[in-house]
């Protein structure tokens, strides 16, 4: 029988060390950090056929999330597959900016806050998890996807906050405007809106790259501005809606968007304020809209 040592061997040169020793570990069903302790151990029959299945899968350029099922984000383990977005760490930058929104808000209020395109759960799950003060809020997800919301449900009850988190299933904002159950209970919302942003041009550039995630997921008409017009229109109709609706709108973005962005903002909502935010790779990546 092969041992540990003998695959690293073999395709050393073929892969990242990384990528193969996650694919061992997982495999062998040991942390990472028994692959690297132990070369000797042997391989059975049956762990070689999987690695072998996976290897296959990597040297295609599927990436590392869905051959292992899962990611880590804001320090949280997500279950993903090829129904849902895989997390990116620049998304974090939405948890900081509604925290410190969170922060500033008065603790006798009660907020609502709405992740449009929820995807895996990854955003509102991580808030659920996150802020424990006392501040009184109630969560929604939203996704146009069953098959997106079944994983983000099954990753709320996995972090036991599914009992904070209501999953809705329709067109972003439209299962709060047509249903009467879940009229806004309070002055407060925050919504978060991480929606398909990519250009056709730009997908079209980085198609190689993206192939294995849901292209609905991804893409966006109007120069990847698209949803975030259909979103703008519809938080038109939810302050109109509801009197006296104090509303903040995070949203993450393309870089290169930013000044039609900003421009899209204006037009549909004078007088509100907008910031822009860098991530940490220095590009802009979140604007933070007060209505």
């Amino acid at each position: 029988m092969p041992t540990i040592k003998n695959i690293l061997d073999k395709y050393y040169n073929k892969l990242d060390s990384l990528d193969l020793d996650l694919i061992i570990s997982r495999a062998i069903n040991k942390p990472r950090e028994f692959v690297l302790a132990h070369p000797e151990k042997k391989i059975t029959k049956k762990q070689k056929t999987i690695i072998n299945k996976l290897i296959v899968r990597r040297l295609k350029s599927e990436p590392m999330a869905y051959i292992l099922g899962e990611k880590e984000f804001y320090g949280l383990d997500f279950k993903i597959n090829k129904n849902a977005l895989i997390p990116r760490p620049e998304t974090e930058l939405l948890i900081e900016e509604v925290l410190k929104e969170l922060k500033n808000k008065n603790k006798k209020l009660r907020t609502t806050i709405i992740d449009i395109g929820t995807g895996s759960g990854n955003i509102i799950i991580s808030l659920a998890k996150i802020w424990t003060s006392d501040v009184q809020k109630e969560l929604y997800g939203i996704d146009t996807s069953q098959k997106a919301l079944k994983i983000a449900r099954y990753n709320a009850k996995k972090h036991k906050v599914d009992k904070k988190i209501k999953f809705l299933h329709g067109n972003m904002l439209k299962p709060i405007l047509n249903s009467t159950n879940y009229k806004l209970k309070t002055k407060n919302c925050l919504i978060i809106a991480n929606l398909p942003y990519v250009s056709s041009q730009n997908y079209k550039k980085y198609k190689n790259q993206l192939r294995y995630e849901p292209k609905s997921a991804l893409l966006s008409d109007n120069n990847g501005l698209n949803h975030n017009k259909k979103l703008f229109c519809q938080i038109k109709k939810l302050l109109a809606a509801c009197y006296l609706l104090h509303a903040t709108c995070i949203i993450e973005f393309s870089p290169e968007q930013k000044n039609k962005l900003n421009r899209m903002v204006k037009s549909y909502f004078p007088g509100a304020k907008i910031e822009f935010k860098k991530d940490l790779a220095g590009k802009w990546r979140v604007c933070n809209i007060k209505i």
